[in-house]
């Protein structure tokens, strides 16, 4: 045991023998969405996170207000808050909370995908995950965790590893960055320059470098080398955050809809059986659709 200054006897990292974990249930700003679909998780985040600095201007607010009410009863000059400290530690959790929620829409797509393959995997031939011989054979098992082993670890700050899964999964693919559709064009330039701006803020501590300054003008955005990424400015993170939950919402309806498509046609060329249990996941897991209501469940 080592004693931390100010602080209770803190067992050594290097003595321990398991990584301390809680239940999802007891994390309160989690514990309302845990059993929510993707969308709905990643959402709450947006809104915790919104909710979160609120709540840091309203404190800072009530503590201001406080003190001048305090030296008005005590006949005191109030001279109004020496605030420089909260605008430091208001920047850094908008920095915090940008990177957290451009991480939260990969953790988004990899949930998604996991939770799409743990619900069609009876309808996905092991030949369409390509690859190694073993996800194949992985995929071909029983077992419920299988679609996690698959998607779990692949990288999801790239649109093309997940127009890959996409189109493993049901044969189609939305991002397609060589060739995007026209109404998309726009929002995949958006995502990759996030995507990058995401780079800078996790490996550079935001700080623009020469590789990011020219990664970002492929993208048409400019940028000030060795200048600081700054979420506060011009309502950045607001204009990013934005981004991120449209196209959350946008992906989960283009992935039910052709999730439909791709059922249909294996219902239609391959004579496979539509189950209405697959239905049952897929509605929990991702929500409803219109076009899976149209469908031959049975």
């Amino acid at each position: 045991m080592t004693r931390t200054a100010g602080s209770s006897n803190v067992k050594k990292f290097e003595e321990r023998e398991e990584i301390s974990t809680t239940g999802s249930q007891e994390i309160k700003h989690l514990a309302a969405t845990v059993d929510g679909t993707a969308l709905d998780q990643f959402k709450a985040l947006l809104r915790h996170q919104q909710n979160y600095l609120n709540w840091i201007e309203t404190r800072h607010s009530d503590l201001n207000d406080a003190k001048k009410e305090l030296a008005q009863l005590k006949g005191e000059n109030y001279r109004g808050p020496k605030d420089s400290t909260y605008r430091k530690y208001k920047w850094y959790a908008e920095h915090s909370i940008l990177l957290e929620a451009i991480n939260g829409l990969e953790v988004f797509y990899k949930q998604t995908l996991i939770n799409l393959g743990k619900s069609i995997r009876e309808y996905v031939p092991p030949e369409n995950l390509g690859g190694a011989v073993d996800v194949k054979i992985l995929w071909g098992l029983s077992k419920a965790s299988i679609p996690e082993l698959v998607f779990e670890h692949q990288l999801y700050h790239d649109l093309e590893n997940i127009d890959k899964a996409c189109n493993a999964l049901i044969a189609a693919r939305r991002y397609n960055k060589k060739s995007p559709k026209a109404n998309l064009k726009t929002r995949i330039i958006s995502l990759q320059a996030i995507f990058q701006i995401r780079h800078t803020l996790s490996h550079n501590h935001g700080v623009v470098t020469v590789s990011d300054k020219s990664k970002l003008a492929i993208f048409g955005y400019g940028a000030k080398v060795k200048e600081v990424v700054d979420p506060s400015k011009d309502d950045l993170r607001k204009s990013i955050v934005k981004v991120l939950s449209d196209e959350a919402a946008d992906f989960t309806s283009w992935l039910l809809d052709n999730t439909a498509d791709y059922l249909k046609k294996q219902n239609v060329d391959r004579g496979l059986e539509l189950k209405q249990k697959t239905k049952d996941r897929l509605e929990k897991m991702l929500g409803k659709s219109q076009k899976l209501d149209r469908l031959n469940w049975v």
